[in-house]
């Protein structure tokens, strides 16, 4: 991009992976670049990338493990590369790689002005942020990859680690963290992510206070730094995995095709 960067109100970021190239990023995603101003930009990843990223249209490909374990510093990268590249007025809205938008909606929230900083979907009632750090056992992570043990040695993926290394990293900060499938960050909150990660030196295998891993699971990694920063979650469901629970703030159903 031009040394001079263009301003802009915000930004649309949808992530996939070399997955989901043929599948998802082909049947999903929004049908126009730009929606009020926001440009849409689509995100895969390589670690064996030449540049930190290279741009191709709308398509930014960065240097970074394309693996599930890793999302948390590949969206970070991406909001990286957004505020390296432009001027933005606002924030960004993360979306995953399998949604069925509403642009009427969609253009709605993104035009919706005074936006809270966090904006996401939980299912709990109580949004309240608790005053310390509660730890929790989470198989998640581990539960994926013992379904996906080739996984764990893709050089795409870059993870290096063993299963027994993965069930070892299940204990994380227990944070009100908005469903990683659609999420608003707002410069103040998307610059709080940028400096944790740059904390933590984009490895999500950072073992925080009290021996737990808030970092290989996306969704915990931005709460947990929303947590750190005093930012609570503003609870609006931005998208549902079930077309009859559509509210006046779906943006997007969520498919989870191709998995």
């Amino acid at each position: 991009m031009s040394s001079s960067k263009p301003t802009i109100p915000g930004a649309i970021l949808i992530f996939s992976c070399h997955k989901h190239m043929n599948t998802r990023m082909q049947q999903f995603g929004l049908d126009k670049p730009l929606y009020a101003d926001w440009p849409v930009l689509y995100f895969i990843a390589n670690p064996f990338l030449d540049s930190p990223a290279k741009l191709y249209h709308n398509l930014v490909i960065l240097r970074c493990e394309d693996s599930y374990i890793h999302v948390g510093k590949k969206v970070a990268l991406g909001i990286k590369f957004v505020y390296d590249n432009f001027n933005v007025q606002e924030g960004v809205l993360r979306c995953g790689d399998d949604l069925l938008f509403n642009e009427e909606r969609l253009l709605k929230f993104i035009q919706t002005p005074n936006k809270e900083d966090y904006i996401g979907y939980n299912p709990m009632v109580n949004p309240d942020l608790p005053v310390t750090i509660q730890l929790v056992n989470d198989t998640f992570m581990l539960d994926y990859y013992q379904n996906h043990k080739s996984e764990l040695t893709d050089p795409m993926h870059g993870i290096h680690k063993t299963i027994e290394q993965i069930e070892a990293m299940s204990v994380r900060p227990n944070c009100m963290a908005a469903g990683g499938v659609v999420f608003y960050l707002s410069n103040k909150a998307a610059n709080a992510v940028l400096a944790m990660f740059s904390q933590i030196n984009y490895d999500v295998f950072t073992m925080y206070e009290g021996g737990c891993y808030p970092f290989i699971i996306e969704d915990c990694a931005v709460a947990f730094t929303m947590f750190l920063n005093r930012i609570p979650l503003t609870n609006k469901r931005l998208y549902t995995n079930s077309p009859e629970l559509v509210t006046e703030d779906t943006i997007a159903v969520h498919t989870n095709s191709y998995k």
